[in-house]
């Protein structure tokens, strides 16, 4: 029985209650040494974010922004480390057994994507503008909202938020695995499965369609094409676009005085694929993002996920870089992956949570064709 006044600690978030016995707490030079020990895991964990951020400072001054898929994981490597150091030893396990095959699948979608650029048909853009007419009653939706908001001489400030929404692909996925793996490893598994299935999806669409962006379909027609030009010959061809169409990206990266980036868009790189544009993974992954933290997310979280996929949508358009339908077709990718990968997965989980059940029941139950267990009778 306990005397009157007398706490008793519960071993739930410390709450009290009767029977529980009260856990020692420690005082004294114990307590000294736990204080010492989080100050100095503070400290490091403080230089070492300052340290991470002088070197990325000092690297964007010189080389400029990480552009590329490997610099971002390699970037982002660096800050899982820092937000690891109480545990080094998880960040070498996790890097091994995580990261690595990731980088390894990104890499070889990379090669695969450049290869997709030899076509074998193609490239197409006709049915692309006509679905498009039809979406803006008879204009070319980028051609109308460059006519009313883009002056190449002069950019705007809403040009600059189209360049940062644009840069955002190429580094938020990346962020939401990197917290998710920090956070919840689970999730981060489901996350990053859902996104690599999704990525070849798109490269197989680029394979089977590959299509001209509205910037090409402009050029179209109109570009010289010489014997060492850098323009392909399908250039020379006419498309029917309705008029010039500016790629505004590279000229934000130009006003921003990052030419090499620029000079990435503008001349492509050894893996480039300027064709890769049915469907759109611009507009894929935040659809993606969007399902994926939806059912747990509150109203706020919610409006964000509303506003970057509409965000990004009008930024494609706008910059010349996806029609609509290619939007609606990386939309329609992302719905596809999230809700037929996600029963998949689901799948798997129970299967291997039926078995690991079977194994704690000493062998007793067989598992079932069905995915049911049948536990036998023992005789009487």
């Amino acid at each position: 029985m306990l005397n009157r006044g007398q706490l008793v600690q519960s071993p739930v978030d410390g709450e009290t209650s009767a029977g529980s016995p009260v856990p020692a707490l420690p005082s004294g030079p114990a307590a000294l040494r736990r204080l010492r020990s989080w100050a100095a895991l503070r400290r490091r964990s403080l230089i070492g974010w300052s340290v991470l951020a002088v070197v990325f400072a000092g690297c964007t001054a010189t080389i400029g922004l990480p552009t590329s898929e490997d610099t971002v994981l390699i970037w982002l490597a660096a800050a899982l480390f820092v937000a690891s150091i109480d545990n080094l030893r998880t960040w070498r396990v996790g890097v091994l057994r995580d990261w690595l095959p990731l980088y390894v699948v990104l890499l070889a979608y990379s090669l695969l994507r450049g290869y997709a650029s030899h076509v074998l048909w193609g490239p197409f853009v006709r049915p692309q503008l006509a679905l498009d007419r039809i979406i803006g009653f008879g204009s070319v939706p980028t051609v109308v909202l460059q006519r009313w908001l883009l002056n190449p001489n002069q950019l705007h400030w809403w040009d600059y938020a189209v360049w940062a929404v644009y840069t955002s692909h190429f580094f938020v996925s990346y962020v939401i695995a990197a917290v998710l793996w920090k956070r919840n490893h689970q999730r981060f598994r489901r996350f990053i499965n859902l996104f690599v299935v999704l990525t070849f999806v798109g490269y197989v669409g680029y394979l089977l369609y590959p299509a001209m962006p509205p910037w090409m379909a402009s050029e179209a027609g109109h570009a010289p094409v010489t014997p060492g030009s850098v323009n392909p010959p399908y250039l020379s061809v006419p498309t029917g676009y309705d008029g010039p169409t500016t790629r505004i990206i590279p000229l934000v990266w130009q006003h921003l005085g990052v030419k090499s980036a620029a000079a990435l868009f503008t001349r492509g790189s050894e893996f480039a694929n300027n064709v890769a544009a049915m469907p759109s993974l611009h507009a894929a992954y935040p659809m993606l993002i969007l399902l994926f933290f939806w059912p747990r997310a509150r109203w706020l979280v919610r409006v964000l996920l509303v506003s970057y996929v509409l965000a990004m949508a009008f930024t494609l358009v706008y910059a010349g870089e996806h029609f609509v339908t290619d939007e609606l077709a990386g939309w329609a990718c992302a719905i596809a992956v999230y809700f037929a990968g996600s029963r998949l997965l689901d799948w798997r989980l129970a299967r291997r949570r039926r078995r690991r059940q079977a194994a704690a029941l000493g062998g007793d139950d067989i598992l079932l064709d069905s995915g049911e267990t049948a536990t036998p009778q023992l005789a009487p």
